[in-house]
């Protein structure tokens, strides 16, 4: 005889052999990740044939992966009564829910269905992108082919663009710089300039609004190729010019940006858009490493920080947590968070600060108790963004 938790998988099972199925959801989880909230299952076809997707949805992120049918029910079998206490199959026929109580007993619950009518089982639904892929600069960057649809080794790119582009869209449409009819935009470390090309684009014909913006950029020879596809493009206010970023002048800039500006790039970025006054700031830090030959790991801390792989992370979190606090202390709201999934790429931290109307002096005393606890007598950033 079935106990309760085998009666409600072999309901699951039922509904995807009968075509009842609608979605199946995880509640009351119990793991060990703070971040983690809950998974939801869904019924995709893919070219291989018919896939049960789950999306694990985290604070910042959601991941998703997609199994066989049976692989799918078994999984959720695994799933039940160990992380999650909670489970709710939603089907045309009627919602079953599983609840186990604390010492892990189940309960089944059958009641009408929630939903009459199936959710369309797809695959790759179409998303809402921000960015245009057939857009000619993406065309003249090697992002997208002639017929306008994104290379098949560049999907990580563009995705990393479009991304970006979503969060700026946000934050500018919540800051007071939408009030302005003229925007000036520096991008600090343009690179290959994909992202510099879709600032403009994006501003200019989905914003309407009247933009500069200035690449900055070490590498000549890349600074002059973006300057001829702005010129291809027609973007007259979208220019490049060939520098460092400890020697960028930046003047009334409204937005300054860098992405993946290495190890104190990132913090002669901060330096000169904070002293440029700039409403919004955006980072995308990689290869921390002058705090970690600067800093010490107190002997408290030592067993868990003793090794060289977490030692390297908690330099790395100390080096953003720091240059959050210190853009704190010069009045912005700050944010960290994981902007794409690793699975697109390694270097996805992003750092968005907002300037507000007064200095932080609790954010300041919080970097010296932090520098104090790790031996820090030499913070880049402080040094050049107080002197």
């Amino acid at each position: 005889m079935m106990n309760e938790k085998e009666k409600f998988v072999n309901e699951l099972r039922k509904s995807l052999e009968q075509n009842t199925f609608v979605k199946l959801q995880f509640g009351k989880y119990r793991g060990d990740d703070r971040d983690f909230q809950k998974i939801t299952v869904t019924k995709i076809n893919v070219k291989e044939g018919e896939r049960l997707s789950f999306n694990f949805k985290y604070t910042t992120k959601d991941i998703v992966k997609n199994f066989e049918t049976q692989k799918g029910v078994s999984l959720s079998g695994e799933i039940l009564g160990n992380d999650f206490l909670s489970g709710t199959l939603f089907t045309t026929e009627n919602d079953f829910t599983l609840d186990h109580s604390r010492k892990r007993i189940p309960s089944l619950h059958k009641k009408k269905p929630t939903f009459r009518d199936k959710e369309p089982a797809v695959h790759n639904r179409e998303k809402v992108r921000i960015a245009d892929p057939s857009a000619e600069y993406f065309r003249l960057l090697g992002i997208s082919t002639a017929e306008g649809t994104v290379r098949s080794g560049m999907y990580d790119k563009f995705r990393q663009v479009d991304k970006f582009i979503e969060t700026m869209d946000s934050l500018f449409r919540s800051s007071g710089l939408n009030e302005k009819d003229e925007i000036r935009i520096t991008d600090m470390g343009s690179g290959k300039s994909y992202l510099t090309f879709a600032l403009y684009d994006h501003f200019l014909n989905k914003l309407n609004k009247k933009v500069t913006v200035t690449g900055i950029e070490k590498n000549s020879e890349l600074a002059g190729l973006s300057n001829k596809i702005s010129w291809e493009c027609g973007y007259e206010g979208l220019v490049f010019k060939s520098g460092s970023i400890e020697e960028a002048e930046l003047g009334g800039t409204d937005i300054a940006v860098a992405l993946h500006a290495c190890d104190t790039a990132t913090d002669d970025a901060i330096n000169k858009a904070v002293r440029a006054e700039a409403s919004i700031i955006i980072l995308a830090p990689c290869c921390q490493k002058y705090v970690r030959k600067k800093m010490r790991v107190p002997e408290n801390l030592r067993g868990i920080f003793g090794h060289g792989i977490h030692e390297e992370r908690l330099a790395v979190m100390l080096t953003d947590g720091l240059r959050a606090l210190s853009l704190e202390s010069k009045g912005y709201s700050v944010k960290i968070f994981e902007f794409i999934s690793s699975e697109h790429t390694a270097r996805n931290t992003m750092i968005t600060a907002v300037k507000g109307n007064q200095n932080n002096n609790e954010a300041e005393n919080e970097i010296t108790q932090i520098r104090k606890e790790f031996s820090i007598d030499d913070f880049y950033l402080d040094k050049i963004l107080n002197k």
